[in-house]
């Protein structure tokens, strides 16, 4: 798999696509891809004591706070107090869809690259760990496959293992998108069939 950041950026979104409407908030994720050689996505692991999510691997973002000023701007703002790394607009390639979270958050990922291979570290107290996966990586393993939490939802969940670590969720989901829209990748059928 050939990856650049002029392959990705002609295949994403070049303005925000509008937030769903149904959702009741908005929030962003920074999709960071970072290193020429073996370019990798970056990564976090939220810490155990949290009321949702604890435990899991998620993409740095949050919820749009009234100083931000678009999607891309909270992206940076979340990646910089969830990992320590400080990237600028000019980084940004562009957006993947919005997808819905299990709690009603129209969620906006946007992607963002990085010549030089990033490492950051684990920021406040949300956040227990940071690191990278290569790219190869998800597609050289066949995910397995679930069905969604979400109750409005009839599609299946893939979920990956890397080291220790198991992505799955909305982050999946997300991967999952970006492949789909930057490679014409598809790792299985996505609609489950109606009993």
């Amino acid at each position: 798999m050939y990856v650049t950041k002029q392959i990705i950026r002609k295949k994403l979104y070049p303005s925000e696509p509008e937030h769903l409407p149904h959702c009741r908030e908005r929030a962003a994720v920074a999709f960071v891809i970072s290193g020429l050689e073996n370019p990798s996505l970056t990564l976090c692991v939220k810490a155990p004591h949290l009321r949702t999510h604890a435990g899991e691997v998620s993409l740095p973002g949050g919820k749009l706070e009234l100083c931000d000023q678009s999607a891309n701007r909270a992206a940076l703002r979340e990646l910089s107090e969830e990992t320590g790394l400080i990237l600028s607009g000019n980084q940004a390639l562009g957006f993947l869809n919005p997808i819905q979270s299990l709690y009603e958050l129209s969620v906006m990922p946007c992607v963002f690259w990085s010549d030089e291979a990033l490492g950051g570290y684990p920021g406040g107290e949300e956040i227990i760990k940071v690191f990278s996966i290569p790219l190869f990586e998800f597609t050289k393993q066949q995910p397995t496959f679930e069905p969604s939490r979400h109750r409005a939802s009839r599609c299946s969940m893939p979920r990956w293992r890397y080291a220790d670590q198991e992505i799955w969720g909305l982050t999946a989901l997300i991967i999952e998108d970006f492949f789909l829209m930057v490679f014409s990748h598809r790792f299985a059928l996505h609609p489950l069939s109606t009993p």
